[in-house]
């Protein structure tokens, strides 16, 4: 679950760029998946090197939770804002996987045990 946590974080790091240079600069809100994907790739980071990883992975999983969230309402204006929808898009595509594959993992873990 570690390196997924990194994955995500990098992959949302990217859109948010990927977006901001899209729109000419113009809009610092096309960051804010790259703003989550930071936050979520260093409790990553912080997970693989502690012992309590279990605790980062969760604070990822919330953050996750509250991107996904977030990410929903640009989707309602499509015609509006364009990249904004699409950028929305990803993010909430990436963060819905993040979820499904840490629920998974975690209930694996506990089948397991």
């Amino acid at each position: 679950m570690v390196n997924v946590t990194r994955i995500v974080g990098a992959i949302l790091f990217v859109v948010g760029v990927v977006a901001y240079v899209a729109t000419g600069f113009a809009s610092v809100t096309a960051l804010l998946p790259s703003l989550l994907g930071i936050v979520i790739g260093v409790l990553g980071i912080v997970a693989g090197r502690i012992e309590a990883s279990q605790h980062a992975i969760h604070a990822a999983l919330v953050v996750a939770l509250f991107g996904l969230l977030g990410s929903l309402q640009p989707l309602g204006g499509l015609a509006d804002a364009e990249a904004a929808a699409i950028t929305s898009l990803v993010s909430v595509l990436v963060l819905a996987v993040y979820l499904v594959v840490a629920i998974r993992s975690f209930a694996s873990a506990r089948r397991s045990r």
